[in-house]
Formats: structure tokens, sequence, C-alpha cells
């Protein structure tokens, strides 16, 4: 069954399905009376006015053609049907019938993605779509809101055929071989067998897209030369011309071709037929009848965006840029209308368009002199032409000669030096001097993937002055080799910035928390007044901005300057006017006097402001929790009365056997196997195994096998030292002397030990001998915590009898008794710091390394007076008895001494919400997340009396 046949089969049972489960006027769709060129239609009867008719088309053909729609207006008249719909199973379009015969039926009044909608919720919104049109209700749809579905459309429908002539040269002509193995090389595509198949797509997407855009394009310049009373029959030629003027600034050498044709020879090669050329000629006929003068020149120019798929656009890290950023960015970094502009990673152009519109804004310029004022940069040829093509026809009427957009790789330019593709004669000097604000949002390559160009990628580092205290290259401040791509645009990017020039980049999150972090830091405050970090919540974008935040700064050698900025750590819980938003950036009044951090918010944004001059002398400290962590978490990381556990207990790891299997029993095995006592230690193996806040060796449900003292005993007898280096006559001794005891349990029990597969295990082998994992006197603490949590019950108290496997962390108090220190540890508050400061599992736990526990702040205790001291001890024992009210007591102590404004409810709200968020997906966490920024968005608090300086 063809897959025009089987969604046809699929689209009439929904729609059959659909009648007969609602109450609708609509009856039994019929497939009968067709004529045999309406062989795929499907026609809906009415009771009470006009049905619908549906036209299915294949999905190589572009159900928005002119042949389709004059099938389905056709089909639609016979019936007396006011409204059809053409479809196929990628997309489908609702059309309005026109009374004329002889007209085109109007523009699609809606349009359906079936690749995001199921068969049967089309047909539920196409149906209820009808209705509302029918009854003229519904909101109105310009031609604005169908056009990019439109091209996208059409776009779907012509790559195959394309993909499958390049394919088909490419095993035949062996020159169109060569050229489209280069053209890969340069883009870092595949050009070998299997994997080129992917590449003959990509290009078949490429040109595709670059065929249409000429088309579009032509017509906006047309429309723009006749208005909508343009003759049909104007100079294709003429209008050739017109374009090429307007987009030859990016025609690479080929300075009499329009942007459309290819720059590489490839693209030139890539063949027609006449499946084609009938396609493109019925393409180019129906733009020409449908209100291009209505449309926005930005619905055309970001197609792109929506034509290449997110999986591509991720491997080249390639990641869109939403319009509202590149807007704010840009009305931030550009202050003047004499502002240069530079974008070295420009991808399809979304944010130098925004940067031409600011400019525009600022001042009474040309077009011929705002493009003068930007510099677009990319490494990759077919992004660089649709930047060049949106900046260009920003107005078709003035042709523009100057290059604005360069293909080249950053990396290879250096300020002053003539840009590349720019000739003595073109009217410029052509040279990529210094710039007055940058935007970008470059790619996202992890540092693993740099190679083999790791080296090429750090060279500019050496332009830096190396014999100064700014040796990024191989020095002190040395960028860290770990580092992403991201941070090299931005340590290259710095030698084009004036002084005083602005950068408003879009970068991945990683540079504050990451290992590589620090280096980067230093150089952002040694090079920049860091004005702010813009970060957002999930919902607020798409997976663009997931990971991302806005990076702000101001270049600036004035080291004084770089002191006294504060630098705002701004949170958005929900998108703001962007006016609001350039307002928090620019605060400059929140840190107090002699102080470093202030937090102020509200339920829709909240600002950690942050002096530069803390930052840059703690450049270690990672400082992702400022834009990602609860306010709570900041308040006890910053406040001068906490402390990490460190300092105040010793954490260790509980047991690790290496073979749990066969080195930590249960009970039934013990009976079973009938092992004495003396080889057995009460064991926690698991957090499930915890009832409570405490445990002691009575309520122990597994056991761990200690052979310690029996080998040592035997191995005195022998005059053996445990390492000797002869374990082989160490265990066959002992073997022998459990047979001489008696001890037959133990002794069955290591021989079918000796069978399973964890028995081989390489920290097992080490054993001497292999079954005697050494003493578990060191596995015991007053205090064990799970590794790995998802209860409310964090910390337990043990009796110090009770070995606790690798799954704990074990806490042994060295400044502090254990019940004031368990008191402590499992307040409310004490929960929420946990949540920010572990790493959440894939099983949604979460997991503290011995690295964040030691590292996790709690109450001093010295801040406590004896009172709050006993009140604390108190709370845990009533905890202890299985009472949760012994908590109240914890938490009114720890919210008093760190002078927190919230009610104990809240904050228990607030723990209660961040472990139920970090269960859930979807929109479930949008709306608890919601509720803790409303909690905490009262919280005020101001931290520092330069203190800080000596930590």
């Amino acid at each position: 069954m063809g897959s025009e046949v089987a969604f046809r089969a699929r689209l009439f049972s929904a729609i059959e399905n659909y009648v007969s489960t609602h109450d609708t006027d609509f009856e039994t769709p019929d497939e009968e009376g067709r004529e045999k060129d309406d062989s795929a239609d499907i026609f809906i009867p009415s009771t009470s006015r006009g049905g619908i008719v549906v036209a299915v088309t294949d999905k190589t053909v572009d159900p928005h053609s002119a042949d389709v729609r004059r099938r389905g207006d056709r089909y639609a008249r016979k019936k007396d049907a006011s409204l059809f719909v053409t479809a196929n199973e990628r997309d489908a379009f609702l059309f309005r019938r026109t009374e004329s015969r002889a007209s085109t039926p109007e523009f699609a009044r809606r349009h359906y993605d079936l690749r995001a909608l199921s068969v049967e919720e089309f047909v539920g919104e196409f149906v209820a779509d009808a209705v509302e049109l029918r009854n003229g209700s519904g909101a109105s749809v310009e031609f604005d809101d169908v056009v990019v579905p439109r091209l996208r459309s059409f776009h779907t429908s012509i790559y195959p055929l394309y993909e499958s002539l390049i394919r088909e040269r490419f095993d035949d002509c062996d020159r169109f071989r060569e050229l489209l193995v280069e053209w890969a090389r340069e883009n870092d595509y595949p050009f070998e067998y299997p994997e080129v198949k992917e590449t003959f797509r990509i290009a078949a997407r490429q040109y595709a897209y670059l065929l249409m855009n000429r088309i579009v394009f032509a017509e906006l310049v047309r429309v723009d030369e006749f208005g909508d009373d343009r003759p049909s029959d104007a100079s294709v030629q003429t209008l050739d011309q017109q374009l090429s003027g307007c987009v030859r600034s990016a025609a690479g050498d080929h300075d009499s071709d329009p942007i459309f044709e290819a720059e590489s020879e490839f693209f030139g090669a890539i063949p027609n037929d006449e499946r084609t050329q009938e396609r493109l000629s019925a393409f180019t006929s129906s733009v020409e009848k449908e209100p291009f003068s209505d449309i926005d020149i930005d619905a055309v120019g970001q197609l792109y965006q929506k034509l290449i798929p997110v999986e591509e656009r991720k491997a080249l890290g390639q990641f869109y840029t939403p319009d509202a950023i590149g807007r704010l960015l840009s009305q931030w970094a550009i202050r003047s209308p004499d502002d240069r502009f530079l974008d070295p990673a420009s991808g399809s152009g979304a944010i130098a368009i925004e940067a031409y519109k600011r400019l525009d804004q600022l001042g009474n310029l040309t077009h011929r002199e705002i493009l003068r004022r930007i510099t677009a940069v990319d490494i990759n040829e077919f992004p660089l032409r649709l930047t060049a093509l949106n900046l260009a026809t920003r107005n078709v009427r003035e042709p523009v000669t100057e290059r604005f957009a360069h293909r080249a790789d950053f990396f290879d330019l250096e300020p002053g030096t003539r840009g590349p593709n720019t000739k003595e004669n073109d009217g410029t000097d052509g040279a990529l001097r210094t710039f007055d604000a940058t935007v970008a949002n470059p790619p996202y390559v992890r540092q693993e993937f740099l190679y083999p160009n790791r080296d090429h990628f750090r060279e500019h580092l050496q332009r830096f002055e190396r014999d100064s205290s700014r040796n990024y290259y191989d020095g002190e401040e040395e960028i860290d080799g770990r580092s992403d791509l991201y941070c090299y645009f931005l340590t290259n990017v710095t030698r084009f910035l004036r002084e005083g020039a602005r950068l408003a980049w879009v970068i991945p999150t990683k540079w504050m928390s990451a290992d590589y972090g620090p280096s980067l830091r230093r150089f952002l405050y040694d090079q920049y007044k860091v004005e702010a970090v813009v970060g957002f919540r999930k919902r607020l974008f798409e997976d663009a901005l997931v990971d991302t935040v806005l990076l702000l700064a101001e270049r600036t050698d004035d080291a004084a300057a770089r002191e006294s900025t504060q630098t705002n750590f701004i949170r958005l819980n929900e998108w703001m006017d962007e006016d609001d938003i350039l307002e928090r950036i620019d605060r400059t009044a929140d840190v107090p006097n002699g102080g470093h951090m202030a937090i102020r918010g509200n339920s829709k944004c909240r600002t950690i402001a942050v002096s530069q001059s803390y930052l840059a002398t703690n450049p270690e400290e990672k400082n992702q929790q400022y834009i990602t962590a609860p306010t709570l978490y900041t308040a006890v990381l910053e406040h001068e009365e906490t402390i990490p556990l460190s300092d105040i207990a010793a954490i260790t790891r509980g047991k690790k056997t290496g073979a749990n299997p066969i080195f930590i029993l249960d009970a039934d095995t013990v009976r079973a196997r009938t092992i004495d006592d003396r080889f057995l230690r009460p064991a926690v193996k698991s957090v499930k195994e915890l009832d409570g806040y405490e445990h002691a060796a009575a309520d122990a449900e597994k056991w761990m096998l200690d052979m310690d003292d029996y080998v040592s005993e035997v191995a005195s007898e022998l005059a053996f030292e445990s390492t000797s280096g002869t374990s082989g006559n160490l265990a066959a001794s002992v073997t022998s002397a459990l047979k001489r005891d008696g001890y037959d349990g133990v002794l069955s029990y290591l021989r079918w030990a000796e069978r399973q597969p964890s028995r081989s295990n390489k920290s097992v082998e080490l054993n001497d001998p292999w079954f005697n994992t050494g003493s578990l006197d060191d596995d015991t603490a007053p205090i064990v915590c799970p590794q790995a949590m998802d209860t409310h019950r964090f910390f337990a108290r043990t009796d110090e009898k009770i070995v606790a496997s690798n799954r704990f962390l074990l806490v042994r108090p060295t400044a502090i008794d254990s019940a004031l220190l368990l008191g402590l540890l499992n307040s409310s508050l004490s929960k929420i710091v946990i949540e920010s400061h572990g790493r959440v599992t894939g099983g949604g736990a979460i997991n503290l390394s011995s690295s964040d526990l030691r590292t996790l702040r709690v109450v001093n205790p010295d801040s406590l007076t004896d009172e709050q001291k006993e009140a604390v001890r108190n709370g845990f024992e009533t905890l202890a008895g299985g009472d949760e009210s012994g908590r109240d007591d914890i938490d009114d102590v720890v919210s008093f001494v760190l002078g927190l404004d919230l009610r104990i409810d809240e904050m228990r709200e607030i723990a209660r919400t961040l472990k139920l968020a970090r269960r859930k997906k979807g929109q479930e966490v949008s709306s608890l997340i919601r509720n803790v920024d409303e909690l905490e968005s009262r919280i005020e608090m101001d931290f520092g009396d330069a203190s800080w300086r000596e930590r």
C-alpha cells in the first residue's frame, strides 16, 4: 500500500470516528461519485450547511500547489461546499472556495503541521476551524500567519527530488563526486558511504531553500517595484539584476551574481529535471498570485530556522536565537547610530537583523550607512548567504556593493586586517577594525570535539600580553585547555573590541560551574565590567535557551572601574517588558556600602547583585547557583553564620566491598548457611532499610561478612603477615582452620562465593585472601547519610556498631556533639540546601559525593546560644522518637539565627515543592516552580562587610 493510500485510509477512518463520537451536524464521509482525477478526495456531508471537501495527495507533492488547490476547489464546487482542505501526510491547509471559476482559491485560512499532530488531532482541529469559518466566527488569519508553513510545505515536497538527483549524479559523474566531496570537507559533512547519504539530504535541503528564496525575494522586489498592480510580464532579467545589486555584498568572488547563484561550483552543478522544473515553475506562478505585499520580511528571513532539523543544527553547535533575545541584547549593546557592530558567528542572521533595526532606530541612517556599520562572520557558506540576504533586502530599493558578510574562520582573522572576499577597489578599505558592540550566539561545541583543531582555537591567546599578568596562553592566567569552543570565541572577540565596547552574548551556563570555569571567569573579570548575567526558567523558551544565559559586559582596561562594578545575576521567572529587563540589568545601587552581595526580587524575576571585586577575588567559587538555585540556598551559602560541614565534622565514604552480592548477606542467607555470629557485622546497605532517624545494630536487616579477626588469628598461628605475598597459602590455611574449628557454615558459604561472577572483580582479587575485606572498625560513624536519597530523612543516628555500605557517607563530628549536628542537618532549610547542592540522578534521587557533603553549609553552632543548642538537640530527640513536631523547634532556631523572612510552614512548602519538582516532568514542574518563586519573592537580604576578602 502506497503512503498516499495509507494516509487517506487513516484520515478517512479518523473522520468517520470523529463524526460518530461527536455532537456535530457533519455526517459519515463519502468516497463515492468521484471523478477519475479526484481519486484521493473525501467529502464530509453536513445536514445544515455545505460540507467539507478533503483533497489528499502524496507526500512528495506540495498540498498548497496550484494543481492540488484547483482540484480541491473544483470538487468543493461540485459538492457546493464553501470550504476545502488539501493535505498530505506532512502538511494540510484549509481554504475558502472562491466564487469565480476563473480565479484561484484565496490563500490558506489555516495550516496544520501533521508532523506534530496525530491524524485524529488534525481532524478535530480542522473540523472545529471549518465550523468557525462557516459561521463567521473565530480569529482572523492573515497571509503572514501561514506564509512560513506554506513555504515549508513546498520545500518539504521538492527537496527529496533534489536529494535523488544528487545521489544519482554522485554515483554516475566523477567530477560531480569531486565537487560534493570538496563541499562536504569545507562544511564538515561526511563524504563516504554510507554516511554520505545524509550529506545528499543536507545539500538538497540547502539548494532547494536557496532556489525557493530566490523566487520569494524576487517577488518581494517585484511587489516593491510595481505594488499590487505589478504586471505579470515584468522582465525576469531586470528583476534578477536589481536583486543582484541588493545582495552583491555576499556574492563571494562573483560580484555580478545574485546571492542565490551558487558561490561553490558544487551548487552550480546540481542538476534539474522535468519534475523539479515543473515544480519550480508552478511555485513561481502561485507566489505571484499571493498577497506578498502584506508580508513581514522577517517571516521569510527566519524560515531557515524552521526548515533545518533541530538535530542537524545541534550537531553543528548552532542554536536558534529568539527574536526577543536578539532585540534585547542589541538594545543594550548598541548605544549610538555610529556604533560598529560585529557578530562573529552570524548563522542565518537573526541577531544581525536586530542590530540593523537598532541602528535604524537610533539615527537617521540610510540602508547603506547601516550596513556599513555591520560586520557578520561565519565559517559556513549557507547560513552566511542567508545573513547577507536578510540584511540586504531590508531595503531592496537601495543596492549595496560593500562587503558586510564575510565567509571565514573567525580565528583566522585579525583586527585591522582586510576582511576575506574584499577587494582593493570595492569602495571601502575592507578592514575588520575594532568594534563598539558585539552580539552573538556562538557555537556550543564541547572541548572533546575540538581536536585536532584545539591548538588553532587557542593560538590567538598568544596575541595578548604574554609577558604580563594577562598571559592567557601558558601563564598563570592560562585559559583551561578543557574549555569548550564558545570560550575561545569570547576570548578572541575581546581583541576586536574598543575600550568601552559592549558585549551581549548568549552562552552556555557551563562557564559558571564546569571545571574549566575559573579560568574563563578570571579572564572576564580581568577584561570587562561584567554588568549582568541573565538566566531563564526552562519554561520561558524552547530548548535553545534551556542551558544558556545572557552575558552582558563592557570592555575596559580600567581596573578600578572593573572592581567597582556590580554584577547583576538576574533570573527571569517569566518574560517581562524589555525596558523592565534593561532597567534591572543596569541597576547599580543594590549592593550596600562595605558589602558584597544583595538579593532582591519578586515573583517575576530575582536579582542577586554581587560585587565584581568579590567575584574576581574568588574565581574558584562556582556561581551558577546565583541563577538556578532557590533564594534560600544562596542565603545559606553566603550567610556569615553558616560554615562548611567539614569545619565541624569529618566526612568519609562507607565500606566498599567490591562485591556486595558476596559480602553483604540478608537474614535468610545467614540462617540457611548457619554462619556463626563472629563472622558477621550488622550492616546497612540501602536507604530503604532506614526506618526513622535512628538505626542501630538491633535494627539491622543485613550483615557484612567479617573475616578479618579470624584471618589475623590464623596468620599469627602460622607466623604469616597478611602482606607477605603468600596469599594462596594463607587462603588455604584459613579454610583448613575453619574446617578444624567446626565453622562449616561460613566454609560452605565461601566455597559457594568462590563460584560467583563477582568473585573475579578486580578489587576482590586484591584482598589477602580474597574473602578478607579488612577491618570494618573504620566503617562506622555516629551519623550516616545516604549518598543517593529520595526520602524526607537525610541524616540518621547510629550506635556506631553498624557498618554502612558505600551507598552511604559517614559523618563523624569533630567540634560538636552528634545530637546537635543531627538536629541542624535535619532542619527544613537543610533539605532546601541539599536539593540545590546535590546532583539529580537518572532515577530522580539527589546524589551527594563526599566533596559535596564536605562543602554543604550548615548553621555555625558557635552562633547559637546554649538555650538554642538545647532546643535543637531536644528537637532531634523528638524526631528520633517518631514525632515530626520536633522539627518545629529546630526550624525556629535556624530561621531566627539566619534572619529569614519566612514562616516555618512556607519554608517547608518550598522544601516539599522542590522535592516534587525533582520527581515530576513537563507542565507539572512549571507549576511547582512558580509556587517556589511566589513563596521566595519577598526575600531581600544583604551580605558581607568586606570580610570576604580573607575567605
